[in-house]
C-alpha cells in the first residue's frame, strides 16, 4: 500500500504530536488520485490526517475515507466533494479539523457534521454554503470556529465601514484647510519669498557681530581671570611681608588691574548678550518668513496631495459599504 502511495507521489509521514500516528499526504498528486486509490490509506494504521486538496476525487470516494475511524484531520480544498460525500464523513467520530474550501457542500452538508461531537474547526469558503447554515451548525456544536463566520465577519465590516467613515471626515476637513491656506498665501508666493531673502540676509548680517563679541568676551574674561590670579599671589606675598611697602603697591595695583579687567569683560558680556539676542530674533524671524514662504510655495501641491487622500478614503468607504451590504 505505502509502494502504492509513493508511485502516486503521495507522502505518508509521522505526525510530530504523536509518533504512533500516521500523515497521509495526497495534495500533490492532482488528477493522478482517483477514488479507488484512496483504499490504500486502509492498509495502514492509525490515520490522523489525510490532505486530498486539487485531487480528483469524489463522492465515492469519501466510502474509503469512512473507515479511516481515527481521523482528526482531513483537507479536501478544491475537491469534487458535495453533499452526498459529507454523509461518508459521519462516522469519524474523532474528527477535529474539516478543510471544505471550494466544493459542492451547501448548507444541508454541514448540517449532518452537527454528529461529529469532536469537530472544532470547519472551513467552507466558497463554497455553497450560507449565513444561515453556518448559524445553524454554530448552534448544534457549540465553540466550533467556521471561516468564514458571518457573525464576526460582519462585525468587523461594521469597524471597517466606521473607520472609513471618520477617516473621510478627516480627509474633507483636511482638504478644506488646504484650501483656505492655498487661498491666502498662493497670491503671496513671490513676495513672501522676497521677504525670506531679506530676512535671511539680516540673520547673516547679525552673526558676524555677534561672533566677534562672543569672542571679545571670552578674551576679556580669560584676562580678567589670569589678572585675578596674580592679584590672589600678590596679595599672599603682601600678608606675609607687611612692612614691605613695595609689595604692599604691588598687591594694589594688581588688584586694581583685576578689576579693571573684570569690568572690561562684564561690559564684552553684556554686548556680546545683546548681539546674541538680536542674532537669534533674526534667526527666528528669517526661519518663520521661510516656512511661511514654503507653505505659499507648496500650497498648491499641499491641495492636490489632500484631494488625493480624499478620493482614496472615499473609496474606501464604498468599499467597506460595499462589503457590509453583501454580509447583510
Amino acid at each position: 500500500a505505502m509502494a502504492r502511495i509513493k508511485e502516486l507521489a503521495g507522502i505518508v509521514r509521522r505526525v510530530a504530536t504523536d509518533e504512533t500516528a500516521v500523515e497521509v499526504d495526497f495534495q500533490n498528486c492532482g488528477a493522478a488520485l482517483s477514488d479507488a486509490h484512496l483504499q490504500y490509506v486502509l492498509a495502514l494504521k492509525n490515520v490522523a490526517i489525510l490532505r486530498l486538496k486539487d485531487t480528483s476525487i469524489t463522492d465515492a470516494g469519501l466510502a474509503h475515507v469512512a473507515r479511516l475511524t481515527t481521523l482528526k484531520r482531513l483537507y479536501m480544498e478544491r475537491t469534487a466533494v458535495t453533499d452526498a460525500g459529507v454523509q461518508h464523513l459521519l462516522s469519524l467520530k474523532d474528527l477535529e479539523y474539516l478543510n471544505l474550501f471550494g466544493t459542492k457542500v451547501s448548507d444541508a452538508g454541514i448540517e449532518r457534521l452537527k454528529e461529529l461531537p469532536k469537530l472544532r474547526s470547519l472551513f467552507v469558503s466558497q463554497t455553497k454554503v450560507t449565513s444561515a447554515g453556518i448559524g445553524r451548525l454554530q448552534k448544534s456544536l457549540p465553540g466550533i470556529q467556521i471561516v468564514p463566520d458571518p457573525a464576526v465577519d460582519r462585525r468587523r465590516a461594521e469597524v471597517a465601514v466606521e473607520t472609513a467613515t471618520s477617516a473621510l471626515a478627516n480627509a474633507k476637513s483636511a482638504l478644506a484647510v488646504a484650501e483656505e491656506e492655498a487661498k491666502v498665501l498662493s497670491p503671496l508666493a513671490a513676495q513672501l519669498k522676497k521677504e525670506a531673502d531679506e530676512a535671511t540676509k539680516a540673520s547673516n548680517d547679525a552673526k558676524k557681530p555677534a561672533d566677534e563679541a562672543r569672542k571679545k568676551f571670552e578674551d576679556a574674561n580669560k584676562r580678567a581671570d589670569e589678572l585675578k590670579k596674580q592679584a590672589e599671589s600678590a596679595e599672599r606675598q603682601a600678608k606675609k611681608t607687611p612692612t614691605d611697602a613695595a609689595l604692599q603697591k604691588q598687591a594694589s595695583e594688581k588688584t586694581k588691574a583685576a578689576d579693571e579687567a573684570k569690568l572690561v569683560a562684564d561690559t564684552a558680556k553684556l554686548s556680546f548678550e545683546t548681539l546674541q539676542k538680536t542674532l537669534q530674533a533674526a534667526q527666528s524671524k528669517a526661519e518663520a518668513i521661510r516656512k511661511k514662504s514654503n507653505s505659499a510655495n507648496n500650497a498648491k501641491k499641499v491641495v492636490e496631495n489632500a484631494q488625493q487622500a480624499l478620493d482614496s478614503a472615499k473609496r474606501s468607504e464604498e468599499d467597506a459599504r460595499k462589503r457590509l451590504a453583501e454580509l447583510n
